[in-house]
């Protein structure tokens, strides 16, 4: 009986995936010489990563590596970034502050690939902060934060954000990758922090004026089709039982508000020395989902509603409840409802 095969995928050619087959724990020199076969490009003119690491053919020893040298299983997803030879469009600027240190994704220090310097000190280049950006925009995310982790022996993640501005300018963006990337910060805020969908027949951007229907009709297909389009807003499929306004009878229907699923499945994380705090929360007012970056408990949202991100206590006339901005207080469980919903 022969190798168990296991596939594995590859972003980052004309914006495409590639599926490799590969032995379960196949070399990397295998698994660079299936992607050379695949796209015809010299293996040396490829760089792969995984979970923030570049995948090299051999270790510092010059030993060879295998997929499970860097935990790469069945389904998992690679990045691949060319390695061109002069002429590229990703120059930076001349006044650009740039840096010695290593690529934070790439770890690449060849001195010929400028790096810039990135507001909180790293080091990236812009093909290296370009694929970072869209992988984030790819996922959901609508903001940037630096995914610089130390290598002390009690590793320190930066996470510092960096305005659209400033990736803008270092990533070297061209007008369709602006255009791109613009357009997924707009969306994927209003998709996951405001509760704005997408109709499933027309594309257009759509909200519910009564925040409990669950039985949309889109106005625009309404009057581009002259008839009624009627879709579900949990499942974004076309409604099937008319006869009723609750359940859409689609079987592939979680029936509940996208948001929900997003609030379970958010990471766990330490505020002003809470342990167990979900990182996401929904506003106790409009529902916008808000996330904790760094800094106190107390949170006001875009509608103006203060409250406590650690026991989702309002602040009140006389102030805080739950005490002062770094005063540990008791973690309120992810909510299972969405206000105003």
């Amino acid at each position: 009986m022969g190798p168990k095969i296991v596939q594995v995928f590859v972003n980052g050619l004309q914006g495409g995936t590639i599926t490799i087959n590969i032995e379960e724990d196949a070399t990397i020199a295998r698994l660079y010489g299936l992607l050379k076969e695949r796209n015809g490009i010299a293996v040396d003119e490829q760089r792969l990563i995984f979970g923030g690491k570049e995948i090299r053919i051999t270790d510092e020893n010059n030993k060879q590596t295998h997929l499970s040298t860097y935990g790469i299983e069945k389904h998992s997803t690679l990045y691949l970034v060319l390695r061109l030879r002069g002429g590229s469009q990703k120059e930076l600027d001349d006044d650009v502050e740039l840096s010695d240190a290593p690529d934070m994704i790439t770890w690449d220090d060849d001195p010929d690939n400028k790096r810039a310097k990135m507001p909180c000190g790293h080091a990236i280049t812009p093909v290296s902060l370009t694929i970072y950006c869209r992988s984030l925009l790819d996922a959901g995310r609508s903001r940037f934060l630096c995914p610089y982790i130390s290598q002390d022996t009690t590793p320190v993640y930066c996470g510092k954000e960096w305005d659209y501005a400033v990736v803008r300018r270092l990533a070297v963006l061209t007008d369709l990758e602006k255009k791109e990337f613009e357009t997924k910060i707009s969306k994927n805020h209003l998709i996951k922090a405001m509760g704005v969908q997408e109709c499933p027949n027309c594309k257009s951007l759509v909200e519910r004026i009564n925040k409990k229907d669950v039985r949309l009709t889109c106005s625009f297909c309404e009057k581009k089709l002259h008839k009624a389009f009627q879709f579900c807003w949990h499942c974004l499929h076309e409604w099937v039982d008319r006869s009723s306004t609750t359940k859409c009878g689609n079987a592939v229907c979680a029936g509940e508000d996208k948001r929900l699923k997003i609030l379970r499945n958010c990471s766990k994380k330490e505020i002003v020395g809470v342990a167990g705090c979900p990182s996401l929360r929904a506003c106790i007012s409009c529902g916008m989902l808000i996330e904790h970056v760094k800094a106190c408990k107390h949170m006001t949202c875009r509608c103006g509603k203060e409250f406590c991100f650690i026991c989702l206590k309002p602040k009140e006339k006389k102030g805080w409840k739950c005490g002062n901005f770094n005063q540990a207080c008791d973690v309120a469980p992810v909510q299972t409802m969405i206000p105003g919903v």
